[in-house]
């Protein structure tokens, strides 16, 4: 591990400092946090702390850290924090990139620059002993060679710059006695704005799709990348805080297709329940050198269970959403369509149904995308659902066009559009009288129409159900979940 990764204070092993390096590798943020930090190891002891079961300080750890740290863990928002970041990788990564950012203004800059004195004079000490301790190997055991002779002035030179250093430590503990009530106030608040945001961090990666337990490997990048864009995007933070509320409602309306207990072994899939671990998993737990990983696994739900399956409905159609993303859409009606869409695909996933989002505006705007199994969608994809707007006209055949194409391609019945418009335009009777009324015919799906505030002439001659709002709201929202198939 290179110095900048190196941990000032707390104590950590090959296991805690691997996945740091890992972690580190994958974030292009955590590498400028850590380049850029003002107290070095601070951000690796940070990190530590979150993600440790029992954090404690290495025999060695430096004075600098050990007071930073001491006065960080001593706040009683660090126990609320870990509780959500403990054996988390990266939402420890996350809860550290917040920190920093604040740990930079809360830090006083006489305090750095002593802290800065310090670590330089380590490192020096340092440099020394590893070039004294080559001379001594060099030397070979000969008390009279050249070699043992110069290792001998190293450790002079050594014990010089230790009480140097001691002097420097001095120095340091002396500013931070005088700040230390400001630091440890401003840290208590740092600390609640950071369980602030990983609270509704945990909201938002639960209404992409993005979270331990979903029956899919953890995917980092994406956590990283959503945690980065709720920070610095307002209309993405807007949306996915809209969306779970949305989806809550959402699942709670919809009804359990499962009619029996499950029973049947049908896979083995990644999640917490002990009742159903395949045996290896427990031979983890079993063996000393191994115990730390099941418990990791165990905490992020990426043991290898059995997956059971119960008596279920037969297979159902595609879920096909079209999102109007015409310019008068731009603002709370684009978020409330895409809380609808992302609540819609919640279900889709629950159901094993296919899912498709069709964006549409003026003639020629219309993009497609489709998911055969919405439970493996790449969460990239999700966010790029929420965050695509095309700010033109509006224009419904071709879209409708492209739904009931994904309508005639799906293997099963039974499926549903759900057109989402604020606006009118007229569809052929050519299209609505052939390919329309034949597919429609032979897939018997279902058409929910919402028009919000505007007439609702032009969707009348394809939609089965209608709801016309003045404004999104949670009835609509409800209508839609009880019209589906």
């Amino acid at each position: 591990m290179s110095r900048d990764l190196r941990f000032g204070s707390i104590e950590t092993d090959r296991f805690d400092r691997r996945t740091f390096q890992r972690v580190y590798e994958e974030s292009t943020k955590l590498q400028e946090a850590v380049n850029n930090q003002q107290i070095d190891g601070v951000i690796p002891d940070v990190w530590a702390s979150l993600y440790k079961s029992a954090p404690s300080f290495a025999s060695d750890a430096s004075v600098v850290n050990k007071r930073v740290m001491e006065t960080l863990m001593a706040q009683s928002a660090w126990k609320d924090l870990r509780g959500m970041t403990q054996f988390d990788e990266y939402g420890s990564a996350i809860g550290s990139l917040d920190l920093q950012k604040k740990l930079n203004g809360i830090i006083p800059d006489d305090v750095k620059n002593a802290a800065q004195a310090v670590h330089k004079m380590q490192q020096q000490l340092q440099q020394l002993l590893d070039q004294a301790e080559a001379y001594s190997d060099a030397a070979g055991g000969d008390l009279t060679s050249p070699a043992q002779h110069k290792a001998d002035e190293l450790h002079a030179l050594a014990n010089e710059l230790r009480q140097a250093l001691n002097g420097a430590e001095a120095i340091f503990n002396e500013a931070y006695d005088t700040h230390g009530s400001s630091i440890a106030r401003e840290m208590r608040q740092a600390l609640d704005e950071t369980v602030d945001l990983a609270t509704q961090d945990a909201d938002a990666m639960h209404a992409f799709g993005i979270e331990p337990g979903n029956g899919n490997p953890v995917n980092g990048a994406e956590r990283l990348l959503l945690a980065d864009m709720l920070r610095n995007d307002p209309k993405i933070r807007e949306i996915a805080k809209l969306a779970g509320r949305m989806q809550m409602i959402a699942l709670k309306k919809r009804r359990n297709r499962t009619q029996h207990p499950p029973t049947e072994v049908v896979n083995i899939t990644l999640g917490d329940d002990l009742s159903r671990l395949v045996p290896s998993e427990l031979a983890l737990l079993a063996d000393p050198d191994t115990e730390e990983e099941f418990l990791l696994r165990f905490a992020e739900k990426r043991l290898l269970q059995y997956e059971l399956k119960g008596y279920e409905r037969e297979g159902q159609g595609p879920i096909v959403v079209c999102i109007d993303e015409s310019g008068s859409t731009e603002g709370v009606v684009e978020k409330w369509l895409k809380g609808i869409a992302l609540s819609l695909f919640a279900i889709a996933s629950r159901e094993k149904r296919a899912f498709a989002v069709i964006h549409f505006a003026s003639r020629g705007e219309c993009y497609v995308q489709k998911w055969a199994n919405p439970r493996i969608a790449p969460a990239t994809e999700i966010i790029e659902m929420a965050c695509h707007f095309f700010d033109g006209g509006t224009s419904f055949e071709e879209p409708l066009r492209e739904a009931v194409k994904v309508m005639d391609d799906s293997a099963f019945q039974k499926g549903d559009i759900v057109f989402l418009t604020d606006g009118a335009a007229s569809v052929s009777d050519e299209f609505l009288n052939g390919e329309f009324r034949r597919v429609k015919s032979e897939k018997n799906f279902n058409v929910i129409s919402v028009v919000i505030g505007h007439s609702d002439t032009a969707v009348r001659p394809f939609t089965d159900q209608l709801a016309k709002p003045q404004v999104g709201d949670d009835d609509t929202l409800s209508y839609i979940i009880e019209s589906l198939n």
